[in-house]
């Protein structure tokens, strides 16, 4: 009741609720309920998006063919799960996160990204598990992240497509994630890491002779 009222007011005034007092006020509830339920305003936000992303997984993980697919039949089952539900959410998505680069990165996301890796991670022991993907140690750590952020390209993609359907962001999602696997799986993304160590420090020698 507090998150979705919480997130109502936000999506109503444009902005989150100012205060405590002010939001239980509005709400007809004691301070006192509310700080039994959350520490403050902050909180909220990020207890509404972790729980969405939370339903999300677990419609999901419920679905009749799930124990039957490849790592990346997962992935892009929840990648069209999820832009089906962003579409109830949009205005709300577009409001909190529409104008931030891929680059930033909102507390209010925080649990969200917990969620979001906790999957993702368990998706690719699967993966590593079945061959689908290469194991490759320590790098494999890096690969939920990666996910993470591919998914944040994905509802970046999603606020900006204006084409009938979303079918742009349904092709969006079907070649970056073909790609992503691709790399997964062959040795390429181990060469790209080899290449990167490798200039790194030529870069800097260079940089520093300017």
């Amino acid at each position: 009741m507090i998150s979705e009222a919480y997130m109502a007011a936000l999506q109503k005034e444009g902005h989150a609720p100012v205060s405590v007092h002010r939001f239980c006020k509005d709400l007809g509830i004691a301070e006192k309920d509310f700080y039994m339920a959350f520490p403050n305003l902050h909180a909220v936000e990020k207890h509404f998006w972790r729980s969405w992303m939370e339903t999300i997984i677990a419609a999901v993980l419920s679905g009749k063919e799930w124990t039957s697919f490849s790592a990346k039949e997962r992935y892009l089952a929840f990648l069209f799960a999820f832009t089906g539900q962003a579409l109830e959410q949009r205005s709300l998505l577009e409001e909190r996160f529409g104008k931030l680069t891929l680059l930033c990165n909102p507390s209010s996301l925080d649990g969200l990204k917990s969620s979001l890796k906790d999957f993702t991670s368990e998706l690719i022991q699967h993966g590593m598990e079945k061959g689908d993907i290469a194991n490759r140690g320590a790098l494999g750590n890096l690969y939920p992240e990666v996910l993470y952020i591919h998914w944040r390209s994905v509802l970046d993609y999603f606020l900006k497509d204006e084409s009938q359907g979303f079918e742009r962001t349904d092709a969006f999602i079907e070649k970056t994630v073909e790609f992503a696997f691709d790399l997964f799986r062959t040795q390429a993304i181990d060469s790209a890491a080899d290449l990167v160590r490798f200039l790194l420090p030529q870069l800097a020698h260079f940089g520093g002779r300017n």
